[in-house]
């Protein structure tokens, strides 16, 4: 079974679903930490890509002693 088209996500819809500043949001881009595409001159991120990114964060891992 062929797997859905995702809709891409634009730099304002990320930067609003991080919370995070613009500055920050273009660096995690640029480094590759954050998975995402240039369309022309805009910045472009998979949903799947933002989810999986976000579980790698070490935030949000969990902590073992």
């Amino acid at each position: 079974m062929p797997k859905p088209l995702e809709k891409p996500m634009n730099f304002k819809e990320v930067h609003a679903f991080l919370g995070m500043g613009t500055d920050y949001v273009y660096k995690e881009l640029e480094s590759g930490r954050l998975p995402g595409f240039k369309l022309g001159n805009r910045w472009m991120v998979y949903p799947s890509a933002l989810a999986k990114y976000l579980e790698t964060r070490p935030s949000n891992r969990i902590k073992i002693r």
